[in-house]
C-alpha cells in the first residue's frame, strides 16, 4: 500500500460526496435569497446524518453503529441506503461499505468475521472476543483506522498488504493474537497507544511504524520489542518487565521509557541500548535494577534529555569502555543512578558520562564510584558536563568501601553556572575546571572530601563575601582535600556584598575582573599578568598591592567601566609602550585616576607604584607663582608616584582626574604641584597645561615632568577651593556618635551641614554649624548625634558657600544597637536647625500615640516655654516658634513622656 493511502479518509472516491447548487439570480436580493437557502440545507444535513461525524459523507453500503452489541447481531447497525440510515438486515462485512463504530458504544467480536475500512470513532470501542478472529481484508485506502479502543482478546490477522492507522488505543491482552501477513502494516500516530500483554504478536521489519507522539507500550515479561520506524517524537516504553528484559533493543528509538513497578531482577541489557535520538526516561524498576551492560566495549548516544525519576540504574559492571553520551540535559528527580555496580566484579567499571546541555539534580543519588576492592584507580566515574550545574536536592557522592573517587569535569565553552540551592555533595567527588570553561559560582559552594583543580586557561567567578580559600569551611569552595587555583587562570569577583578575595587567590595570576558594587578588599599582593577589568566597584589593597604585568616585556592591561583601586596599584612599563598607562586610584566613593604619557621613553624601563589619599597635603612651599597664577592652597588628598624595579629617566605628563575636589570656580586654572615627599615642599616642576572636564570632575594636566613624588592639586585667587578639609570623623562614644572635622583654611564658607543616612544612599540633615567665611588657619569643629540609629548610621558632612555651592567628605559608618530592654517609647530623630533664629523642627519616633511634654529652659535653669504635643505611631514633626521673645544664648531642652525624659542643648542666634 503507498504512503499516499495511509490517511485519515475513508474509501476514496466512495467516501466523497459533493452537492451542487446552481445559482440563476441578480442584484442583492438573490444574494440573501441564496444565502438563507444555504442555511436551510446545512440544516437538513445535519437532521439527515444524525449522530454521524459530518465531516465525512455516507456512500450507499456504508455500516455505522447504531448501539453496542456483537458484531454478528443485525440490532447493533444500521446501513445506508443512498439517502438515508434504516436498520439493518445483515451484519457487515469486506463486501461492504466503510463500518463506523461510533462514540459511545461498544462492538464486541463474538463470531469469526472478515471485514475492511473498519472506522472506531473516538469515544467508540470493538472488543474481539477469546477465541474469536477479526481478520482485516486488503481494499482501497485503510483497512482499520483506531481512533477510539481496540482490544485483543482473541485473534486480530492482518492480512496481506492491508493497513492500520492508529490514533487511540490498542490493547493485545494476555492470550490474544495479533498477526501480521506479508505487506501488511501498522501506523500509530500522535495521540495512539498499542500496548502490547501477549507475546503472540506476528511482525517484520516495518510492520510497525510510529510517528510523533506515537507510542508502542512493551507491557510484557521478556518477548521481543517489536522491529519498527521509530520516527522522530515517537515513544518506546517498557512497562511489564518482571524478570526478563525485552530482546531487540539494539535498534534506534526516538523516546525510550522504562518504567517496570513489578520488577524484582537486575536486568543486564549487554550494552544493546544504544542509539536513542530522543530522551532517555527512567521512572521505575521495582525493586530491581537495570545495568545498561556487563562490560562489554559500550555506548550509549541520547539526542535528546537524560531523566531519571525514580529506579536504579547501572552505567556498567567491568573496566571496559563504557560511554554514555547526552546531547540534551541531564535530570534526576530522583532514584538511584550509580556509575559501577559494586555486586558485580566489585563494581570496578570505570564509566565516562558527557553531558552537553545541563545537569539539573533535585532528589535521588548519583553515586560516582561503589568499587570494593583496593586499587584506587578502579570504579570510577567520570562525568563531563559541557552546561550548567543546578541541585536543589538529592545526593552526589562515592561510596566505595575502601579506597576511591568520582570525577566531575566542567569542560564548557564560556561561562558555565554552578548553583547548589540543596541537596549535598559528600565524599570524595573530585571537581576540574578545565581550560576554555569559567565557572561561575554566585554564591554556591563546592563541597566534599574530594579534590577542586582550577586548569590554566580556566576561570572561577567566585559571588561568596569570603572569595577564594586554601582551606577553610567558607568561600565557593569548601573541599577538604586539596585546592589548586592555577596561576594561568582567570579570576572574577562579582558577588552582591563586599567580599574579600581570600587566601587561595594566587599570588601571580592570568586575569583578575572586579564586577561588585559593594567592593572587594584584596586579602594578599597580587600580581596580574594579563589583563585587570574593573566592570563595576572597587579593589581595596588595605596595605597590599595589586601588580599589573610581570616585567618589562609583560606589562599586562588594565581595561576600566567603572571602579578602581582604593591602595597601591603598580605598572610595569616598557621602553616603547609608554602612552596612556592609566592607574585608576581613588577613595572608596571617589574615582581619582592618574594618566602617565612619557614623551621620552626612560633611559631603563621598570615599573611605577601609584595611590591616591585622601588628607590633608600640607601647606609647605606655598605661595608659588606659576604663569601669573598666585598658587595658595592646595586641594583635599595628594596622589603618591613611586618608580620601581630599575626606572629612570625619561619626560613624562601626568592627567588626573579629580572627582572628590570640593566644588571649584573655574577647573581651567587649576594647577598640578609636585613635591618629593610629604617633608619637601611644593614645587611647580614641568609646564602647566590647560584643565579639562568641568568644576566638578576637573582633570588636571601636567608636562615636561622629570621626576616622581607626590602630586597635588593647588588653586589661587583666580580659583579659589572653599575649603581645605583636614579631617572628618566620627566615633560612638557610649550611646552618642561624636563628630569631629578641621580645616586647613576656608574661604567664602558659609556654614556646614552634618548628613545622616540609614542606608548610604538616602541622606538627610541632622545638625548643621556656621563655617568661619574666610580663614587661613587651621579651625576644629565638632558636633553630636545624640539619636543614633539603632543599625548602620552613615555620616557625611557638607559645606555650603555664600552662593550656594556645596561639596561633600568620605562617607563615616557607625554601627549602634540599641539593647532591646532599652528601647525607648519615644526617640528623638534631629533637632534643627541648631543654632536657630525664630524656630526649629523636632523629628522624633513614637511607640504609639501619647501626649508628650515640651519645655525650654534657659542657662539660669528657668522656664521660658512649655508646649504639649499630641504625637501619632511612627514619625513625626513639630515646629516649634519662638512667640517668647527669647534672647540670644544657650538653652535646653526637655522632651518628657511618663518617666523617660530626653534632653537636648540648643542655641539661638
Amino acid at each position: 500500500m503507498s504512503a499516499a493511502n495511509r490517511n485519515n479518509s475513508r474509501r476514496g472516491g466512495r467516501m466523497q460526496m459533493r452537492p451542487r447548487v446552481k445559482i440563476y439570480a441578480r442584484g442583492v436580493y438573490f444574494v440573501l435569497t441564496s444565502s438563507f437557502i444555504f442555511i436551510s440545507l446545512c440544516s437538513f444535513i445535519l437532521i439527515i446524518l444524525g449522530n454521524s461525524n459530518i465531516s465525512e459523507a455516507a456512500t450507499s453500503g456504508d455500516y455505522r453503529s447504531l448501539a453496542s452489541g456483537n458484531w454478528n447481531s443485525n440490532a447493533s447497525w444500521e446501513k445506508y441506503n443512498g439517502s438515508s440510515w434504516a436498520a439493518a438486515t445483515l451484519s457487515p462485512t469486506n463486501s461492504d461499505g466503510v463500518i463506523t463504530i461510533l462514540s459511545g458504544h461498544l462492538i464486541t467480536v463474538s463470531a469469526n468475521v472478515t471485514a475492511d475500512q473498519i472506522v472506531v470513532d473516538a469515544g467508540g470501542e470493538v472488543s474481539i472476543s477469546s477465541g474469536k478472529n477479526l481478520t482485516l481484508n486488503s481494499g482501497s485506502g485503510d483497512d482499520f483506522i483506531v481512533n477510539g479502543t481496540l482490544t485483543i482478546f482473541g485473534t486480530l490477522t492482518s492480512s496481506g498488504s492491508t493497513t492500520m492507522l492508529l490514533s487511540g488505543f490498542i490493547t493485545l491482552r494476555s492470550g490474544g493474537n495479533h498477526n501480521f501477513s506479508g505487506g501488511a502494516s501498522l501506523t500509530i500516530n500522535n495521540g495512539g497507544r498499542y500496548k502490547r500483554e501477549d507475546a503472540s504478536l506476528t511482525t517484520s521489519v516495518g510492520t510497525f511504524i510510529v510517528n510523533s507522539g506515537g507510542i508502542y507500550q512493551h507491557n510484557i515479561d521478556g518477548q521481543n520489542i517489536i522491529e519498527a520506524t521509530w520516527n522522530s517524537g515517537s515513544i518506546c516504553e517498557i512497562t511489564g518487565v518482571t524478570g526478563t528484559k525485552p530482546g531487540k533493543l539494539d535498534q534506534t528509538f526516538s523516546s525510550f521509557l522504562w518504567n517496570c513497578p513489578n520488577q524484582t531482577s537486575t536486568e543486564n541489557l549487554s550494552g544493546k541500548l544504544e542509539n536513542i535520538t530522543g530522551d532517555f526516561n527512567l521512572i521505575s524498576t521495582g525493586i530491581g535494577k537495570i545495568r545498561l551492560s556487563q562490560g562489554e566495549n559500550y555506548t550509549l548516544n541520547v539526542g535528546g534529555n537524560f531523566n531519571v525519576q525514580g529506579g536504579t540504574l547501572y552505567a556498567t559492571t567491568k573496566s571496559q569502555n563504557a560511554n554514555i553520551n547526552i546531547t540534551g540535559n541531564y535530570n534526576q528527580t530522583g532514584g538511584t543512578f550509580a556509575g559501577t555496580d559494586l555486586n558485580s566484579n566489585n563494581g570496578e567499571g570505570d564509566p565516562v558520562i558527557t553531558v552537553n546541555g545541563n545537569f539539573i539534580f533535585s532528589s535521588g543519588t548519583f553515586d560516582l564510584n561503589q568499587y570494593t576492592g583496593s586499587s584506587a584507580t578502579k570504579g570510577i566515574t567520570t562525568v563531563n558536563l559541557k552546561g550548567d550545574f543546578t541541585q536543589s536536592g538529592g545526593t552526589l557522592t562515592e561510596t566505595a568501601t575502601q579506597t576511591g573517587t568520582g570525577i566531575v569535569n566542567f569542560k564548557k565553552s564560556g561561562t558555565q553556572v554552578f548553583s547548589k540551592t540543596g541537596g549535598s555533595i559528600t565524599n570524595a567527588v573530585d571537581f576540574t575546571v578545565y581550560s576554555g570553561s569559567v565557572l561561575d559560582m554566585g554564591t554556591s559552594a563546592i563541597t566534599g572530601s574530594g579534590d577542586f583543580i582550577l586548569s590554566s586557561g580556566g576561570g572561577l567567578n567566585s559571588g561568596s563575601t569570603s572569595g577564594i580559600t586554601l582551606s577553610s569551611a567558607s568561600g565557593n569552595i569548601q573541599v577538604t582535600g586539596s585546592r589548586s587555583y592555577n596561576s594561568d587562570a582567570y579570576y572574577t569577583y562579582n558577588g552582591t556584598a563586599a567580599q574579600v578575595s581570600g587566601d587561595g587567590l594566587p599570588s601571580a595570576i592570568n586575569k583578575l575582573t572586579i564586577n561588585n558594587s559593594s567592593h572587594v578588599t584584596l586579602t594578599n599582593t597580587v600580581s596580574v599578568s594579563n589583563t585587570l577589568t574593573f566592570t563595576y566597584g572597587n579593589l581595596i589593597t588595605s596595605g597590599d598591592t595589586v601588580i599589573v604585568g610581570t616585567s618589562t616585556s609583560t606589562l599586562g592591561a588594565i581595561s576600566r567601566t567603572s571602579g578602581h583601586v582604593v591602595g597601591y596599584l603598580k605598572r610595569w612599563i616598557g621602553a616603547t609602550a609608554t602612552s596612556n598607562i592609566l592607574f585608576p586610584v581613588g577613595t572608596t566613593n571617589y574615582y581619582q585616576g592618574i594618566n602617565y604619557t612619557f614623551t621620552v621613553a626612560p633611559s631603563a624601563a621598570g615599573s611605577i607604584t601609584a595611590a591616591y589619599t585622601a588628607t590633608d597635603p600640607g601647606r609647605n612651599g606655598l605661595n608659588l607663582f606659576d604663569l601669573s597664577d598666585s598658587i595658595t592652597s592646595v586641594g583635599y588628598g595628594l596622589w603618591t608616584s613611586t618608580p620601581g624595579n630599575g626606572t629612570s629617566g625619561g619626560t613624562f605628563s601626568v592627567d588626573i582626574t579629580a572627582t572628590a575636589l570640593p566644588s571649584v570656580l573655574d577647573y581651567i586654572n587649576l594647577h598640578l604641584l609636585r613635591r618629593a615627599n610629604s617633608s619637601s615642599p611644593w614645587t611647580i616642576a614641568g609646564v602647566h597645561s590647560i584643565g579639562t572636564g568641568s568644576n566638578s570632575i576637573p582633570i588636571v594636566h601636567r608636562v615636561g615632568l622629570t621626576s616622581h613624588g607626590q602630586f597635588g592639586i593647588g588653586s589661587g585667587s583666580a580659583n579659589p577651593l572653599p575649603i581645605e578639609l583636614i579631617y572628618f570623623k566620627a566615633k560612638l562614644d557610649e550611646n552618642i556618635v561624636k563628630l569631629s572635622w578641621a580645616t586647613a583654611s576656608e574661604l567664602n564658607n558659609d556654614y556646614f551641614t552634618i548628613e545622616r543616612s540609614s542606608d548610604g544612599i538616602h541622606f538627610e540633615e541632622i545638625l548643621r554649624q556656621k563655617g568661619a567665611g574666610n580663614n587661613t588657619f587651621t579651625l576644629y569643629y565638632s558636633a553630636e548625634d545624640v539619636n543614633p540609629l539603632n543599625g548602620y548610621n552613615y555620616y557625611r558632612l557638607k559645606q555650603t558657600d555664600y552662593d550656594g555651592h556645596f561639596t561633600y567628605s568620605d562617607v563615616e559608618t557607625i554601627k549602634f544597637k540599641v539593647k532591646a530592654e532599652e528601647e525607648p517609647d519615644l526617640k528623638i530623630i534631629s533637632v534643627a536647625p541648631n543654632p536657630f533664629s525664630e524656630n526649629f523642627n523636632i523629628n522624633f519616633t513614637a511607640k504609639k500615640a501619647m501626649e508628650i511634654d515640651l519645655m525650654l529652659i534657659n542657662s539660669n535653669g528657668q522656664m521660658v516655654a512649655q508646649n504639649k504635643i499630641q504625637s501619632t505611631e511612627g514619625f513625626n514633626n513639630y515646629e516649634f516658634t519662638d512667640n517668647y521673645n527669647l534672647n540670644k544664648g544657650v538653652y535646653f531642652l526637655y522632651i518628657i513622656y511618663n518617666s523617660q525624659k530626653i534632653t537636648q542643648k540648643i542655641i539661638k542666634n
